[in-house]
């Protein structure tokens, strides 16, 4: 049976992983098996945190130092995003126009000083947007670049009055740390395997409201040969964000899949997000280990299958499929 996990208790289990103290980890699992579904599907899942639970309670609390802070955020929803540009490009008013974050917006350089995140809303899924101070050749935070490298995508955001000079100024500073951006969304030139450092990056030219901008863009575009897919976008009036939002989710080369327990209808509140070419087995593994390994075989309803059909393991999901796991 599906354990159908909701967005609350994946929050909850983002806590857990990323807390240090014994009465922070203590917090969060007892967060996690309040708001853990209750049925026969998460039996195993609840045992398990009860077990975990009492293991902390006997251990003594141990106090860490301030020195362990980490810059790195937690990754929530489907998939995490960093903003990097030069100063004044329009990051924080971006973060602010997509999600309920509140970060520092102001007309002067260097304004974000810490990591900001947000959850960007796009249809019944969310991606989570991550404000970084400015990369310039006058000043950069150091850990910047380690939030870089463990997004799952880059935004570069630039000014429409001035993106190629915003542009050579941010890729310099990011190639000066070995990280090389590669143009998202676009197929790869056969040759060897990009380094390790490669990440794919979007284009986001904010300001789409000034005068000329458009112009501007058109122009900043065939002087890099239409290399880069580009989103122009105002937090003015609101033009570009739902193109933005829609651009990233197709970048982002992920599918929705639903999940419905015997006899009930699917769950469309919340759908597991999955890499392009997964399997039921990943879909499994995913709902919990448990079912993972005792699942017999799964019902699908999609467009990667004949309605109800009996699949297994090596099943390849597609978007929008709905899927029924059975155990045994």
């Amino acid at each position: 049976m599906p354990a159908n996990l909701t967005p609350e208790y994946h929050r909850a289990e983002a806590t857990f992983r990323a807390a240090k103290t014994t009465e922070d980890r203590i917090a969060a699992l007892e967060e996690m098996l309040r708001v853990v579904p209750k049925h026969k599907g998460t039996d195993g899942l609840q045992a398990d945190l009860k077990a975990r639970l009492a293991k902390l309670r006997r251990q003594p609390a141990k106090k860490v130092a301030r020195a362990t802070h980490s810059h790195l955020v937690p990754r929530e929803g489907a998939g995490q995003i960093a903003l990097v540009g030069p100063p004044n490009a329009g990051k924080s008013a971006l973060v602010s126009a997509l999600t309920h974050a509140t970060p520092t917006v102001a007309d002067y350089p260097f304004t974000t000083r810490e990591a900001v995140p947000g959850m960007m809303p796009f249809e019944d899924i969310a991606f989570q947007l991550v404000d970084l101070p400015a990369v310039s050749n006058q000043h950069v935070e150091p850990w910047v670049f380690d939030v870089a490298r463990a997004a799952d995508l880059l935004w570069i955001v630039l000014d429409a009055a001035a993106p190629l000079l915003g542009f050579d100024e941010a890729i310099e500073v990011l190639a000066a740390r070995h990280l090389e951006i590669r143009p998202a969304g676009r197929p790869r030139a056969p040759g060897p395997e990009p380094p390790a450092g490669a990440k794919d990056a979007l284009l986001v030219c904010t300001g789409l409201d000034k005068p000329a901008a458009a112009a501007s863009i058109e122009a900043f575009d065939e002087l890099t040969d239409h290399r880069w897919p580009i989103q122009a976008v105002s937090t003015v009036t609101g033009a570009g964000l739902e193109a933005l939002r829609r651009r990233t989710f197709e970048i982002a080369d992920i599918i929705r899949v639903y999940t419905k327990q015997p006899g009930k209808p699917a769950d469309r509140g919340t759908p597991f997000t999955l890499p392009r070419g997964a399997t039921v087995g990943d879909l499994a593994l995913r709902i919990h280990k448990d079912v993972a390994a005792t699942m017999k075989f799964a019902r699908v309803w999609g467009p990667s299958a004949f309605d109800g059909q009996s699949v297994h393991h090596d099943h390849v999901l597609a978007e929008g499929d709905v899927v029924e796991v059975h155990s045994g």
